[in-house]
C-alpha cells in the first residue's frame, strides 16, 4: 500500500529538493527524518536517527519559560537531555532578542545526540557562546557551584507498556532512548527532580514537560518543591511547574 504523504510532508519534501524521488522505500518514516531537518519556533533543526523530532506542543514551554524569566536580566538556564538541542536554542534566542544576559548549559546522556545539538549550534549561533553543550546522565556531570534560574527537560516520559502502541512513524523510527520513561512514565522525571533539589537560585523553576495522564499527585512523594500544572491548549495536563518550597 503506498503511502499517503499529507500537505505538510509534501510541501517539506519540496522544500528539500526531495519531492520527485522514489521515496516508497522510506515506509512510515517521519518525514523530518527523510530530510534531516524540522522547523521549530523558526529555527531550522537538523535531526537525525539519533534524536527526537521535536514537537510544535514543546514550544509552549518557551513561553512558560520566557514569562517566568521576565523580570529577570542575567539568566543561567539549563536544558537537561536536549537532544537536537531544539529547546534550548530556541530559548537562546527568545531571551537574546530581549536583550537579557544569558548562560545555558546542554546535556544529554546521548553523545550523538549531544554531536547532533553541538552541528545545530554551530550552525545557528555561528558567533555565540552563551551554551555550553555535553554528555551528562541527566545533572551528574554538571559542576555542583552553578545555581539555576531555570531547568527545562523535556525527558522521556512514554509509560514502557505504550510503546508498542504508538504509531509506527514513533515506535518504528525515533530513539527509543528518548520515549521510554519506565513502568509508570515517571522514573527520569523524579532522577531529575531528586538531582535538582539543590541546583536552582530562591526563586528558580524547574519545568519538565510530562505524560498527559500525569498530575501532581504522582510527584508529591519528591518532597522539597511546590508543584504546578501547566495545560496545553487542548486542555490536558502537559508541563509540571516545581519551586523549592513545602510539597503542596
Amino acid at each position: 500500500m503506498n503511502r499517503a504523504w499529507s500537505i505538510y510532508e509534501q510541501n517539506q519534501l519540496r522544500k528539500w529538493g526531495l519531492a520527485d524521488q522514489d521515496l516508497a522505500t522510506y515506509g512510515e518514516m517521519p518525514v523530518e527524518y527523510i530530510t534531516g531537518h524540522v522547523d521549530f519556533d523558526g529555527l531550522d533543526i537538523l535531526v537525525n536517527k539519533d534524536v527526537l523530532i521535536p514537537r510544535v506542543e514543546s514550544v509552549l514551554m518557551l513561553t512558560i519559560a520566557e514569562e517566568l524569566l521576565a523580570n529577570k536580566g542575567e539568566i543561567l538556564f539549563a536544558e537537561i537531555g536536549t537532544g537536537s538541542g531544539a529547546i534550548g536554542m530556541a530559548l537562546n534566542r527568545r531571551l537574546m532578542e530581549k536583550g537579557k544576559r544569558i548562560k545555558g548549559v546542554l546535556t544529554d546522556v546521548s553523545e550523538p545526540a549531544v554531536e547532533v545539538a553541538r552541528q545545530n549550534y554551530r550552525r545557528l549561533f555561528p558567533d555565540d557562546t552563551n551554551l555550553k553543550i555535553f554528555q551528562s546522565d541527566l545533572m551528574k556531570s554538571i559542576p555542583n557551584e552553578l545555581k539555576f534560574d531555570l531547568i527545562l527537560a523535556n525527558l522521556p516520559y512514554i509509560p514502557t507498556s505504550r510503546l508498542p502502541h504508538l504509531p509506527e512513524s514513533v515506535k518504528d523510527f525515533e530513539p527509543e532512548i528518548a520515549l521510554d520513561g519506565g513502568p509508570d512514565g515517571l522514573t527520569l522525571l523524579k532522577k531529575l527532580l531528586i538531582q535538582a533539589k539543590d541546583r536552582l537560585v530562591a526563586d528558580g523553576v524547574l519545568i519538565l514537560e510530562m505524560d498527559y495522564s500525569h498530575d501532581i499527585s504522582d510527584f508529591v512523594d519528591v518532597t522539597g518543591y511546590q508543584y504546578e500544572i501547566a495545560q496545553d491548549e487542548f486542555g490536558q495536563n502537559r508541563f509540571l511547574l516545581a519551586r523549592q518550597g513545602e510539597v503542596n
